[in-house]
């Protein structure tokens, strides 16, 4: 598995989605070895000095994870050259592993860097190599120019199968590229382990809630792209009605905090909102299970891993209709969609859910029945088993 995207010291909780998949590939009896290069930089760059308490081999939770150096530049600054900087990251190590434990399928998580290094290191040594494409990779990416859009492309055309997390990213995939084989969409999962229907008065108690009322819950990070600016906007709206604002958890840390409490404060809905900060992966659940329905009022998304795992834990979810979404969110089954930057429609949305405990009750049960059937991550190692078997076969 070639993926920048692990928890490592540097970040624990940094791509745990790909690290879910490799569990779920163990379970089933696949030995998966990770190679997760990351960043160099040159001295004098505080930022970067984290960085230094990568060990070069390390394991998680069992996974033998490597860790080799590639160059990292502030901002961005190596374009399309980054693809060039991952792929002599990781070479030299995906050499040695395979020298001394022969792989069958190299796996890459996104297109660029990822997949584009790993076709070509597939190719050296005569291993075929699968890329997963996310969101950014073929939506964010290409409209950088035409040179990132071209690395992209090469990915798509040179990697031995194209995986996407919903059919949304593969349409987007193909209008960049040819892949050589029919794109696959496998959707992303939830740890059931972690993310299952819980108490919700003990829910709220490990987070100082009163266990009365109604609570919205939000997993994710503070950034543009989540929407959470109209969440707040929502919130204000909600706080008009006679009976007032429901409560709501934001877990997650990003840039938008500050501006968005102060918001807060000016909508008179401050002591409504609870800010959680960041979450450890394994508390998420119990955050997700504190409320009674789950927001992501995104501009943008892959398929959401946060929404399969709200599912998982029997919650309806309110979210945008972008990408991917509308393919897990069955509006009126399992939640209801709304457009993005949509205050008013947001706060409608909600309060319908909020108001109707036969509606939030049915539409949590179906929405936890579909999560078991479809959105784990067993079913993601599944899927993903036949597309080794297609690329391992010729």
């Amino acid at each position: 598995m070639v993926s920048h995207m692990y928890p490592s010291p540097v970040n624990p909780t940094g791509g745990i989605f790909v690290h879910e998949q490799v569990k779920a590939l163990r379970d089933r009896g696949h030995d998966v070895r990770v190679v997760s290069p990351k960043g160099w930089a040159p001295p004098g760059l505080g930022r970067w000095s984290s960085y230094r308490d990568v060990v070069a081999e390390d394991e998680v939770d069992g996974v033998t994870v490597n860790y080799p150096r590639k160059l990292t530049l502030p901002g961005g600054r190596l374009g399309h050259r980054n693809a060039d900087a991952f792929l002599l990251g990781i070479r030299r190590t995906v050499r040695r592993i395979h020298a001394e434990w022969p792989v069958d399928v190299i796996h890459a998580h996104m297109m660029v860097p990822d997949g584009w290094a790993a076709a070509r290191v597939g190719h050296e040594l005569s291993v075929p190599a699968v890329g997963t494409a996310h969101r950014a990779d073929v939506l964010d990416i290409p409209a950088q120019g035409a040179k990132a859009r071209m690395r992209v492309a090469e990915a798509i055309q040179t990697l031995d199968a194209v995986v996407t997390v919903s059919r949304a990213i593969g349409d987007a995939a193909d209008a960049i590229a040819r892949p050589r084989r029919p794109i696959t969409v496998v959707p992303n999962g939830a740890d059931a382990e972690v993310f299952m229907p819980r108490d919700a008065a003990e829910a709220r108690a490990r987070i100082d809630l009163p266990p009365e009322g109604p609570v919205v819950s939000y997993v994710g990070k503070l950034v543009p792209r989540k929407g959470v600016d109209t969440l707040i906007e929502a919130m204000g709206i909600l706080a008009a009605r006679s009976a007032g604002a429901p409560r709501l958890v934001m877990a997650g840390i990003g840039p938008l905090r500050e501006p968005l409490e102060q918001r807060a404060a000016e909508l008179g809905v401050a002591d409504r909102i609870t800010w959680l900060g960041k979450v450890p992966h394994d508390d998420v659940g119990w955050v997700m299970s504190a409320g009674d329905v789950f927001v992501l009022p995104s501009l943008s998304e892959g398929l959401p891993t946060v929404v399969c795992e709200a599912m998982a834990c029997g919650l309806p979810v309110v979210a945008t209709a972008v990408d991917g979404t509308p393919e897990i969110v069955d509006d009126p089954a399992t939640g209801l969609l709304i457009q993005p930057h949509d205050a008013g429609g947001l706060a409608a949305a909600l309060a319908r859910v909020i108001d109707d405990p036969a509606l939030r009750a049915s539409m949590g049960a179906e929405a936890l029945r579909r999560s078991e059937a479809d959105y784990t991550w067993a079913a993601n190692a599944r899927r993903m088993e036949q597309v080794y078997a297609q690329v391992m076969g010729g």
